[in-house]
């Protein structure tokens, strides 16, 4: 009963983890009161203030029905365990359909993530998409699948960070490399380097990456509110000048899907 009681005051607070609505039997949405929800910190979208698109996204769609957003700012790895493992939070941002963990997604899409290309400057290689790849060394961090397997025209060599990709970049061991724009310059920078000694460019194929949620009934139901309040920010027009005030586009998915539900 103490449980519950607990529950009923905070479904999303830290000191309830998201997997307690498994613990009790009666469980509606009008009990769930907060939603918290982890990320890095990444400028412009996930800003330690509260700021920034994704979390203003978040905002917008909890919110005005009475579910207040509370964010957290930890490192990846970290906060895909405590979302899936320890059920701490309710939500992982920036995470795509593709991953092996034990996540629940909404329909909507929050943004396009668009994968990056490094070569170094002196060797002065082509770039026209990823026929440039064809023949070559290209390296991305193990298990990231950026190119199907049956796709790759190129010899593959995976590593596990992003700073030892650099490293094989340097000593010419690979032609190309493939990671996250953010990921690659925190790397050059951590290395030393100036980024004038590479020539970054961009994939053409964005994937989309979604607010992913734990395994919970608890999650269920924070998704059809996701799913049901996307919609209504696109037709208000209130998802465009979110994304207009940070520079972003939304993304086409999205247009799609919300244009079909209007």
């Amino acid at each position: 009963m103490f449980k519950s009681l607990i529950f009923l005051l905070s479904a999303g607070s830290f000191l309830l983890p998201a997997n307690a609505a498994e613990q009790t039997s009666v469980f509606t949405r009008d009990n769930i009161k907060s939603i918290s929800v982890v990320a890095p910190e990444w400028e412009g979208f996930t800003n330690a203030d509260g700021s920034g698109l994704y979390w203003e996204v978040l905002k917008a769609v909890y919110e005005p029905v009475q579910v207040k957003v509370k964010t957290a700012i930890v490192p990846w790895n970290r906060a895909m365990k405590m979302v899936t493992k320890y059920r701490v939070y309710n939500a992982i941002v920036g995470e795509n359909k593709n991953t092996e963990e034990e996540l629940l997604f909404p329909d909507y899409a929050i943004d396009v993530e668009y994968m990056s290309v490094l070569s170094k400057a002196s060797r002065n290689l082509p770039w026209d998409g990823t026929a440039s790849l064809a023949g070559k060394k290209v390296g991305w961090i193990k298990d990231y699948d950026v190119i199907a397997k049956e796709d790759q025209t190129f010899e593959l060599v995976q590593y596990r960070t992003t700073a030892q990709g650099l490293e094989l970049l340097d000593a010419g061991k690979i032609d190309y490399m493939i990671d996250e724009w953010d990921e690659i310059a925190e790397a050059v920078s951590a290395s030393g380097q100036d980024m004038t000694r590479y020539v970054m460019n961009e994939m053409p194929n964005g994937k989309d990456v979604y607010i992913a949620f734990a395994n919970t009934p608890l999650s269920q139901m924070l998704i059809d509110i996701y799913n049901e309040r996307i919609p209504v920010l696109y037709r208000e027009k209130k998802l465009l000048n979110l994304y207009e005030k940070w520079e972003a586009d939304i993304p086409l998915s999205v247009k799609d899907r919300a244009n079909k539900a209007l």
